[in-house]
């Protein structure tokens, strides 16, 4: 007993990533919410492996499923893993394509994930991550409790030094040429420009 006290001691002073600190996101961090994780929603393994992507990211994105709103646990997991299913067997992908996904239950679930490179916003897949809102919100916004999943989602983002503090947010239409998608549906699109972070303008040129 007196060695587990003494190990738990150094670790909290010591904080080193092997110990006490944990996976930012996962509930471990005090900046952070709690993040169903890929085992908790039933993630298939992905058929290859994602490259790295460092600290500091410049960039955030928003998208939404353009599927039905999920308003439980359950559903959003079942919701999560058809993505993933369409992104794998339909796109060809090796993965589900985002970062971080958002239901209505406003709970956040774990795509990629922290510090690897997603498939969600072609040509800027190495500059941020991308975060779904499950759901078509071309006509309304997503629930309270997942705009409110979202900001502290971001906030743990540059406090955990994810992204920089002067990220730049955007839609994922402002990435391609006009008329390239509605996503991430009109009403969402015209609320996130109140958001911080979102920056006005169309960067389709700036594709890597």
């Amino acid at each position: 007993m007196e060695l587990i006290v003494i190990t738990w001691i150094l670790c909290v002073l010591v904080m080193t990533d092997g110990c006490c600190v944990g996976r930012v996101g996962h509930g471990d961090s005090a900046t952070c919410p709690r993040i169903i994780s890929r085992a908790e929603w039933g993630a298939r393994p992905p058929t290859e492996e994602s490259s790295h992507l460092p600290d500091l990211l410049p960039m955030l994105f928003v998208h939404h499923s353009a599927m039905a709103v999920c308003e439980d646990q359950e559903a959003c997991s079942q919701q999560v893993r058809g993505i993933q299913d369409l992104h794998m067997d339909g796109n060809g992908w090796w993965d589900i394509g985002y970062s971080f996904l958002i239901g209505g239950d406003g709970n956040i679930y774990e795509g990629r994930g922290w510090n690897t490179q997603g498939a969600h916003t072609g040509g800027f897949n190495t500059q941020g991550y991308g975060v779904c809102f499950l759901g078509n919100f071309m006509d309304h916004n997503p629930s309270e409790g997942a705009i409110d999943a979202y900001h502290t989602l971001a906030t743990c983002m540059v406090e955990e030094e994810k992204i920089d503090m002067k990220y730049q947010m955007y839609g994922h239409r402002q990435t391609k040429p006009p008329g390239g998608t509605e996503c991430p549906g009109d009403v969402l699109y015209a609320t996130i420009q109140e958001w911080e972070g979102w920056t006005e303008g169309n960067i389709s040129e700036q594709k890597q």
